[in-house]
């Protein structure tokens, strides 16, 4: 696909473009300890909440409602007591809807080169019900829930859906008791916080057309191999590392037994930076400049 050099006339050492995050910590104390489940009786998973639970809950999550009701009702699925009791569902369906604002501007702010396909995989993956759950287990929710399993046999299944739930609904009681600053201050600190890993998502089979289509779409010139650096090229376990280049600049690296295999890793390796770039420090007033990495240097 690309024209390759065989010999190399740099030495560079790199590190592949893997996706990072870094995972901000809550102040909750005691909250994974609150959260024992106890035996099933066939009817609920966790032991019954009162007052002070919810109390506490506020507490550690270092709000304030005025009300400890309205933790109550945060907490409370519309099959606990076969809905008679005021519970959640309202709640979540706004919170859902804030949630989705909020990822939706993060996103598409933190990773300008994505498509819009790759950022509804990420906010599937990366801040869908599975996330939120453990957000809610990380705040120690499972103490204060209230619902009733499906199945007798199994009690456990679907506390992942409603503790999701749960968490959607404490957001739109933000969103409805403290206005949207502070919903999006809250999902900021405990739920964009999580790390993402873009490459997950990324559907990447044939890197090497792909990059041709890029820097062809971009105005750049043709990408070219080279081989970095290589040794055992004549023995049962050869190693090469090859660089590809647009013009004089190197876009990606990767490593292989084989020229095929380093060439195909390197092109993928460009894509991952362009693609998955992150912008630190974002505002979510859509004035961002659209940041390119083929714009810019790339530190090896």
């Amino acid at each position: 696909m690309f024209s390759t050099v065989t010999r190399a006339t740099t030495r560079a050492g790199f590190k592949l473009g893997a996706v990072g995050g870094s995972r901000a910590a809550l102040s909750i104390g005691t909250a994974r300890k609150m959260a024992k489940e106890v035996p099933s009786n066939g009817r609920r998973v966790v032991a019954e909440a009162g007052p002070t639970t919810f109390a506490a809950l506020e507490a550690r999550l270092n709000l304030s409602f005025g009300d400890h009701g309205v933790m109550e009702q945060v907490c409370t699925h519309k099959s606990y007591a076969q809905g008679r009791v005021e519970h959640n569902e309202r709640l979540e369906w706004i919170g859902k809807r804030a949630l989705n604002l909020f990822v939706g501007e993060h996103l598409i702010a933190t990773y300008p080169n994505l498509s819009t396909e790759a950022l509804q995989d990420v906010q599937h993956s990366s801040f869908g019900m599975s996330s939120l759950a453990e957000v809610g287990r990380h705040f120690g929710m499972q103490a204060a829930l209230r619902w009733e399993p499906v199945s007798r046999e199994a009690p456990a299944v679907g506390l992942t859906k409603v503790l999701g739930k749960a968490v959607q609904a404490l957001v739109g009681a933000i969103y409805q008791r403290q206005g949207v600053a502070a919903a999006r201050s809250f999902v900021k600190q405990h739920v964009l916080s999580r790390p993402v890993d873009v490459e997950a998502v990324m559907q990447i089979k044939n890197p090497k057309v792909m990059l041709v289509a890029l820097t062809r779409q971009k105005g750049m010139e043709y990408p070219v191999a080279r081989i970095l650096k290589e040794t055992g090229r004549f023995t049962s376990s050869p190693v090469f590392i090859v660089g590809v280049f647009c013009a004089t600049k190197m876009v990606g690296m990767g490593f292989g037994s084989s020229l095929k295999m380093a060439e195909h890793r390197a092109a993928k390796d460009a894509l991952l930076k362009y693609y998955a770039k992150e912008i630190k420090d974002i505002s979510v007033t859509g004035d961002e400049p659209d940041v390119s990495l083929f714009e810019q240097d790339v530190a090896v």
